[in-house]
Protein backbone atom coordinates (compact mmCIF):
# COMPACT_ATOMS: atom_id res chain seq x y z
CA UNK A 1 0.00 0.00 0.00
CA UNK A 2 1.48 3.37 -0.68
CA UNK A 3 1.98 5.73 2.26
CA UNK A 4 0.62 9.28 2.07
CA UNK A 5 3.20 11.74 3.29
CA UNK A 6 1.70 14.64 4.93
CA UNK A 7 2.82 18.28 4.67
CA UNK A 8 0.36 20.72 5.90
CA UNK A 9 -2.86 18.83 5.93
CA UNK A 10 -4.70 15.97 5.06
CA UNK A 11 -5.56 14.88 1.51
CA UNK A 12 -8.85 12.48 1.37
CA UNK A 13 -11.09 11.33 -1.30
CA UNK A 14 -14.00 13.06 -0.38
CA UNK A 15 -12.18 16.54 -0.59
CA UNK A 16 -11.04 15.49 -4.10
CA UNK A 17 -14.97 14.61 -4.89
CA UNK A 18 -16.23 18.21 -3.31
CA UNK A 19 -13.52 19.95 -5.66
CA UNK A 20 -14.33 17.58 -8.85
CA UNK A 21 -17.92 18.68 -8.29
CA UNK A 22 -17.00 22.56 -7.92
CA UNK A 23 -15.36 22.31 -10.66
CA UNK A 24 -18.52 20.92 -12.94
CA UNK A 25 -20.90 23.64 -11.24
CA UNK A 26 -18.19 25.96 -12.11
CA UNK A 27 -18.25 25.35 -15.95
CA UNK A 28 -21.82 25.39 -16.51
CA UNK A 29 -21.87 28.63 -14.31
CA UNK A 30 -19.23 30.15 -16.73
CA UNK A 31 -21.49 29.66 -19.39
CA UNK A 32 -24.70 31.01 -18.21
CA UNK A 33 -22.38 33.96 -16.87
CA UNK A 34 -19.49 34.62 -18.36
CA UNK A 35 -19.37 38.04 -17.42
CA UNK A 36 -19.02 37.73 -13.74
CA UNK A 37 -15.33 36.16 -14.25
CA UNK A 38 -15.70 33.69 -11.56
CA UNK A 39 -16.56 30.81 -10.30
CA UNK A 40 -17.71 31.54 -6.72
CA UNK A 41 -18.44 34.89 -4.88
CA UNK A 42 -16.75 35.66 -1.55
CA UNK A 43 -18.45 38.19 0.07
CA UNK A 44 -16.01 41.09 2.21
CA UNK A 45 -15.96 40.19 5.79
CA UNK A 46 -17.78 43.48 7.92
CA UNK A 47 -15.56 46.40 8.79
CA UNK A 48 -13.36 45.39 5.41
CA UNK A 49 -13.16 47.25 2.39
CA UNK A 50 -12.06 43.99 0.02
CA UNK A 51 -11.05 41.02 0.39
CA UNK A 52 -9.03 38.36 -1.78
CA UNK A 53 -9.25 34.95 -2.64
CA UNK A 54 -8.94 31.74 -4.62
CA UNK A 55 -11.48 29.94 -6.51
CA UNK A 56 -11.85 27.11 -6.38
CA UNK A 57 -10.11 27.86 -2.48
CA UNK A 58 -9.74 24.15 -2.44
CA UNK A 59 -8.21 21.93 -5.03
CA UNK A 60 -6.52 19.24 -5.90
CA UNK A 61 -3.51 18.01 -8.61
CA UNK A 62 -4.03 13.91 -8.80
CA UNK A 63 -1.44 15.08 -11.11
CA UNK A 64 0.38 17.29 -13.50
CA UNK A 65 -0.36 20.63 -12.84
CA UNK A 66 -3.86 22.94 -12.16
CA UNK A 67 -5.02 26.31 -12.80
CA UNK A 68 -6.05 28.49 -9.47
CA UNK A 69 -7.95 31.68 -9.94
CA UNK A 70 -6.86 34.80 -8.03
CA UNK A 71 -9.66 37.26 -7.26
CA UNK A 72 -10.36 40.55 -5.60
CA UNK A 73 -13.87 41.69 -4.26
CA UNK A 74 -13.76 45.19 -3.69
CA UNK A 75 -16.08 47.68 -1.73
CA UNK A 76 -14.08 51.07 -2.59
CA UNK A 77 -12.63 51.93 -6.49
CA UNK A 78 -9.68 49.79 -6.98
CA UNK A 79 -6.83 50.99 -9.06
CA UNK A 80 -3.68 48.54 -7.40
CA UNK A 81 -3.56 45.54 -5.44
CA UNK A 82 -1.26 43.48 -3.91
CA UNK A 83 -1.16 39.92 -2.34
CA UNK A 84 1.44 37.45 -1.51
CA UNK A 85 1.04 33.85 -0.70
CA UNK A 86 2.90 31.55 1.25
CA UNK A 87 2.91 27.23 0.14
CA UNK A 88 4.54 24.20 1.34
CA UNK A 89 7.41 23.86 -1.32
CA UNK A 90 7.75 20.26 -0.52
CA UNK A 91 4.63 19.40 -1.79
CA UNK A 92 3.42 22.03 -4.75
CA UNK A 93 4.51 25.29 -6.39
CA UNK A 94 3.27 27.75 -8.40
CA UNK A 95 5.05 27.56 -11.58
CA UNK A 96 3.12 30.16 -13.76
CA UNK A 97 0.89 33.56 -13.32
CA UNK A 98 -1.37 34.63 -15.79
CA UNK A 99 -2.88 37.88 -16.02
CA UNK A 100 -6.22 38.51 -16.96
CA UNK A 101 -4.97 41.47 -18.98
CA UNK A 102 -8.80 42.03 -20.50
CA UNK A 103 -9.22 43.97 -16.51
CA UNK A 104 -5.56 44.51 -15.49
CA UNK A 105 -3.76 46.37 -18.64
CA UNK A 106 -0.61 47.31 -16.67
CA UNK A 107 0.52 44.18 -14.89
CA UNK A 108 3.49 45.05 -13.50
CA UNK A 109 5.01 42.13 -12.09
CA UNK A 110 5.01 38.61 -10.09
CA UNK A 111 7.87 37.26 -8.19
CA UNK A 112 8.23 33.76 -7.83
CA UNK A 113 9.56 32.22 -5.24
CA UNK A 114 9.87 36.21 -3.50
CA UNK A 115 11.50 36.68 -1.08
CA UNK A 116 12.31 32.70 -0.03
CA UNK A 117 10.65 29.71 -1.80
CA UNK A 118 7.44 28.71 -1.21
CA UNK A 119 5.94 32.74 -1.52
CA UNK A 120 4.47 33.76 -5.04
CA UNK A 121 4.42 37.93 -4.93
CA UNK A 122 1.69 39.01 -7.31
CA UNK A 123 1.15 43.00 -7.96
CA UNK A 124 -1.93 44.35 -10.31
CA UNK A 125 -2.96 47.77 -11.40
CA UNK A 126 -4.33 49.71 -14.22
CA UNK A 127 -3.13 52.56 -16.30
CA UNK A 128 -6.77 53.90 -16.25
CA UNK A 129 -9.30 55.71 -14.04
CA UNK A 130 -10.19 53.49 -10.75
CA UNK A 131 -12.46 50.23 -11.41
CA UNK A 132 -15.69 50.95 -9.64
CA UNK A 133 -16.48 48.88 -6.35
CA UNK A 134 -16.66 45.11 -7.83
CA UNK A 135 -15.68 41.68 -8.04
CA UNK A 136 -12.74 41.03 -10.48
CA UNK A 137 -10.37 38.33 -11.50
CA UNK A 138 -6.98 38.86 -11.19
CA UNK A 139 -4.71 35.94 -12.90
CA UNK A 140 -4.66 32.21 -13.07
CA UNK A 141 -1.78 30.53 -10.56
CA UNK A 142 -0.31 27.45 -12.20
CA UNK A 143 0.54 24.77 -9.45
CA UNK A 144 1.93 21.65 -9.87
CA UNK A 145 2.99 19.05 -7.41
CA UNK A 146 6.59 18.55 -6.47
CA UNK A 147 5.93 15.56 -4.12
CA UNK A 148 6.79 13.25 -6.60
CA UNK A 149 5.11 9.87 -7.48
CA UNK A 150 3.84 7.98 -5.23
CA UNK A 151 3.75 10.35 -2.23
CA UNK A 152 0.20 12.39 -1.16
CA UNK A 153 0.10 15.88 0.41
CA UNK A 154 -1.92 18.89 1.05
CA UNK A 155 -0.29 22.44 0.90
CA UNK A 156 -2.26 25.49 2.44
CA UNK A 157 -2.25 28.56 0.51
CA UNK A 158 -1.75 31.74 2.75
CA UNK A 159 -1.97 34.89 2.37
CA UNK A 160 0.96 36.83 4.42
CA UNK A 161 -0.20 40.06 2.76
CA UNK A 162 -3.09 41.62 0.82
CA UNK A 163 -3.71 45.10 0.21
CA UNK A 164 -5.79 47.49 -2.24
CA UNK A 165 -5.09 51.09 -3.34
CA UNK A 166 -7.83 53.58 -4.21
CA UNK A 167 -5.58 55.98 -6.45
CA UNK A 168 -8.28 58.72 -6.30
CA UNK A 169 -7.75 59.74 -2.72
CA UNK A 170 -4.72 62.04 -2.42
CA UNK A 171 -1.32 62.35 -4.98
CA UNK A 172 -0.24 59.13 -3.79
CA UNK A 173 -3.71 57.13 -3.25
CA UNK A 174 -4.82 55.29 -0.08
CA UNK A 175 -4.07 51.68 1.00
CA UNK A 176 -5.72 49.13 2.97
CA UNK A 177 -4.90 46.28 4.55
CA UNK A 178 -7.79 43.99 3.53
CA UNK A 179 -7.91 39.90 4.85
CA UNK A 180 -6.49 36.72 2.24
CA UNK A 181 -9.22 33.80 2.00
CA UNK A 182 -6.80 31.03 2.54
CA UNK A 183 -7.41 27.83 0.69
CA UNK A 184 -5.27 24.38 0.36
CA UNK A 185 -4.40 22.39 -2.90
CA UNK A 186 -4.03 18.37 -2.58
CA UNK A 187 -1.74 16.33 -4.28
CA UNK A 188 -1.63 12.85 -5.19
CA UNK A 189 -4.32 10.27 -4.41
CA UNK A 190 -4.98 9.56 -0.48
CA UNK A 191 -4.39 6.58 1.11
CA UNK A 192 -7.19 4.91 3.93
CA UNK A 193 -5.67 4.19 7.81
CA UNK A 194 -7.43 2.45 10.43
CA UNK A 195 -7.60 4.04 14.42
CA UNK A 196 -8.54 2.11 17.36
CA UNK A 197 -9.27 3.20 20.40
CA UNK A 198 -10.51 1.59 24.06
CA UNK A 199 -13.72 2.89 24.95
CA UNK A 200 -14.91 2.68 28.79
CA UNK A 201 -18.41 1.43 30.12
CA UNK A 202 -20.02 4.84 30.38
CA UNK A 203 -19.20 8.13 28.66
CA UNK A 204 -16.33 8.97 26.53
CA UNK A 205 -14.84 11.91 24.82
CA UNK A 206 -13.36 11.00 21.47
CA UNK A 207 -12.88 12.64 18.31
CA UNK A 208 -11.72 11.49 14.97
CA UNK A 209 -7.88 11.58 13.52
CA UNK A 210 -9.11 10.15 10.27
CA UNK A 211 -11.84 11.59 7.81
CA UNK A 212 -14.42 8.72 7.21
CA UNK A 213 -15.67 7.70 3.77
CA UNK A 214 -19.21 7.43 5.32
CA UNK A 215 -19.19 10.14 8.27
CA UNK A 216 -22.90 8.60 9.70
CA UNK A 217 -22.62 8.34 13.05
CA UNK A 218 -24.06 4.35 12.67
CA UNK A 219 -20.87 3.83 9.93
CA UNK A 220 -17.87 5.66 12.02
CA UNK A 221 -19.18 3.93 15.41
CA UNK A 222 -19.96 0.22 13.55
CA UNK A 223 -17.40 -1.67 15.40
CA UNK A 224 -19.17 -1.08 18.48
CA UNK A 225 -22.67 -0.21 17.02
CA UNK A 226 -23.96 -3.13 19.49
CA UNK A 227 -22.70 -1.24 23.01
CA UNK A 228 -23.52 2.56 22.06
CA UNK A 229 -26.20 4.22 23.95
CA UNK A 230 -25.81 7.73 22.77
CA UNK A 231 -23.73 10.07 21.27
CA UNK A 232 -23.60 13.90 21.61
CA UNK A 233 -21.96 17.00 20.22
CA UNK A 234 -21.92 20.37 21.86
CA UNK A 235 -23.56 23.31 20.00
CA UNK A 236 -20.83 25.94 21.23
CA UNK A 237 -23.79 29.02 19.80
CA UNK A 238 -26.76 27.46 21.85
CA UNK A 239 -24.62 26.04 24.55
CA UNK A 240 -26.81 23.25 24.07
CA UNK A 241 -25.88 19.59 23.34
CA UNK A 242 -27.32 18.02 20.42
CA UNK A 243 -27.79 13.82 19.30
CA UNK A 244 -25.10 13.87 16.89
CA UNK A 245 -26.15 11.70 13.85
CA UNK A 246 -23.16 11.82 11.91
CA UNK A 247 -19.09 12.55 13.22
CA UNK A 248 -16.93 15.05 11.64
CA UNK A 249 -13.39 15.61 11.96
CA UNK A 250 -12.56 18.71 13.99
CA UNK A 251 -15.21 17.96 16.58
CA UNK A 252 -15.13 16.11 20.03
CA UNK A 253 -18.07 13.72 20.93
CA UNK A 254 -19.31 12.15 24.14
CA UNK A 255 -19.86 8.33 23.30
CA UNK A 256 -22.17 6.68 25.88
CA UNK A 257 -20.93 2.72 25.99
CA UNK A 258 -22.91 0.11 27.64
CA UNK A 259 -19.61 -2.13 28.34
CA UNK A 260 -15.62 -1.57 27.49
CA UNK A 261 -15.10 -2.37 23.81
CA UNK A 262 -12.77 -0.97 21.81
CA UNK A 263 -13.61 1.10 18.64
CA UNK A 264 -11.98 0.74 15.23
CA UNK A 265 -12.63 2.81 11.70
CA UNK A 266 -10.53 3.49 8.76
CA UNK A 267 -10.46 6.69 7.18
CA UNK A 268 -7.63 9.35 5.38
CA UNK A 269 -5.29 10.97 8.01
CA UNK A 270 -7.05 14.51 9.88
CA UNK A 271 -3.26 16.54 9.74
CA UNK A 272 -4.91 19.95 9.30
CA UNK A 273 -7.72 22.13 11.37
CA UNK A 274 -8.81 25.70 11.34
CA UNK A 275 -12.14 25.58 14.16
CA UNK A 276 -13.73 28.25 15.08
CA UNK A 277 -14.45 29.26 18.65
CA UNK A 278 -17.23 30.90 20.23
CA UNK A 279 -16.73 32.66 23.47
CA UNK A 280 -17.51 30.08 26.25
CA UNK A 281 -16.78 26.68 25.89
CA UNK A 282 -16.28 24.37 22.50
CA UNK A 283 -16.16 20.33 22.43
CA UNK A 284 -13.04 20.09 19.68
CA UNK A 285 -11.14 17.17 18.12
CA UNK A 286 -7.68 16.84 17.60
CA UNK A 287 -5.34 15.73 14.72
CA UNK A 288 -3.76 12.70 13.55
CA UNK A 289 -0.86 12.96 15.53
CA UNK A 290 0.62 14.16 19.44
CA UNK A 291 1.54 17.62 20.46
CA UNK A 292 2.58 20.07 23.60
CA UNK A 293 -0.42 22.24 24.51
CA UNK A 294 1.30 24.96 23.97
CA UNK A 295 2.44 24.39 20.88
CA UNK A 296 -0.96 22.58 19.44
CA UNK A 297 -2.59 25.86 20.70
CA UNK A 298 -0.15 28.44 19.50
CA UNK A 299 -2.74 30.06 17.29
CA UNK A 300 -5.30 31.20 20.21
CA UNK A 301 -2.22 31.52 22.61
CA UNK A 302 -3.79 34.02 25.54
CA UNK A 303 -7.35 33.83 24.36
CA UNK A 304 -8.64 31.06 26.09
CA UNK A 305 -8.78 30.07 29.92
CA UNK A 306 -8.61 26.31 30.18
CA UNK A 307 -8.85 22.89 28.51
CA UNK A 308 -10.53 20.24 29.55
CA UNK A 309 -10.50 16.67 28.36
CA UNK A 310 -12.80 13.66 30.09
CA UNK A 311 -11.31 10.65 31.99
CA UNK A 312 -13.53 8.20 30.60
CA UNK A 313 -12.11 5.26 33.33
CA UNK A 314 -12.27 7.24 36.53
CA UNK A 315 -15.61 9.52 34.70
CA UNK A 316 -14.26 12.54 35.62
CA UNK A 317 -12.62 15.80 34.01
CA UNK A 318 -9.04 16.88 34.09
CA UNK A 319 -7.86 20.50 33.38
CA UNK A 320 -5.13 22.45 31.33
CA UNK A 321 -4.51 25.68 32.75
CA UNK A 322 -1.72 27.51 30.48
CA UNK A 323 -1.00 29.74 33.62
CA UNK A 324 -0.67 27.34 36.14
CA UNK A 325 2.14 25.95 37.49
CA UNK A 326 3.05 22.67 35.53
CA UNK A 327 2.45 20.54 38.62
CA UNK A 328 -0.87 22.10 38.78
CA UNK A 329 -2.40 20.08 35.50
CA UNK A 330 -3.52 17.13 34.76
CA UNK A 331 -2.21 16.74 31.48
CA UNK A 332 -0.23 19.24 28.63
CA UNK A 333 -0.33 17.35 25.50
CA UNK A 334 -3.36 16.54 22.82
CA UNK A 335 -3.57 13.31 21.80
CA UNK A 336 -4.91 11.95 18.33
CA UNK A 337 -8.81 10.22 19.27
CA UNK A 338 -9.43 12.47 21.89
CA UNK A 339 -11.81 15.13 22.18
CA UNK A 340 -11.45 18.26 24.66
CA UNK A 341 -13.81 21.33 25.53
CA UNK A 342 -11.67 24.64 25.17
CA UNK A 343 -13.20 28.01 27.44
CA UNK A 344 -12.37 30.57 24.84
CA UNK A 345 -12.23 34.50 26.33
CA UNK A 346 -13.66 35.78 23.22
CA UNK A 347 -15.17 34.30 19.52
CA UNK A 348 -11.26 32.96 17.76
CA UNK A 349 -9.71 30.41 15.39
CA UNK A 350 -7.91 27.98 16.04
CA UNK A 351 -5.36 26.65 13.53
CA UNK A 352 -3.10 23.88 13.50
CA UNK A 353 -1.72 21.45 11.59
CA UNK A 354 0.56 17.92 12.39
Amino acid sequence: MRNCNKYNGKCDKKVICAVTMVIIIASIFAMIAPALGYYRPVPIPPGEEGIHYLSPRDSSVPSGTKEVELHVNSSIGLGFGQVRIKYNLSCVNITGVTFNTTVWDDAIGTGYAYPSPGIVSITYSTWDDDHPPGDYPIANLTIECTGGAGTCCISDLIFIESYITNSSLGPWGADWDVPGENGTVACGEPTEESFSKDLYDGWNLVSLPLTPSDNSTSSVLASVLDNVSAVYRYNATSKQFESASTMDSGRGYFVHVTQNCTWTYSGTPYTSMSTELKQGLNMVGWLNCSKPIDDALSSIDGDYWYVARWNAVSQSFEVYNPVAPPTFNDFDVLERGTGYFISAKADATLSASC
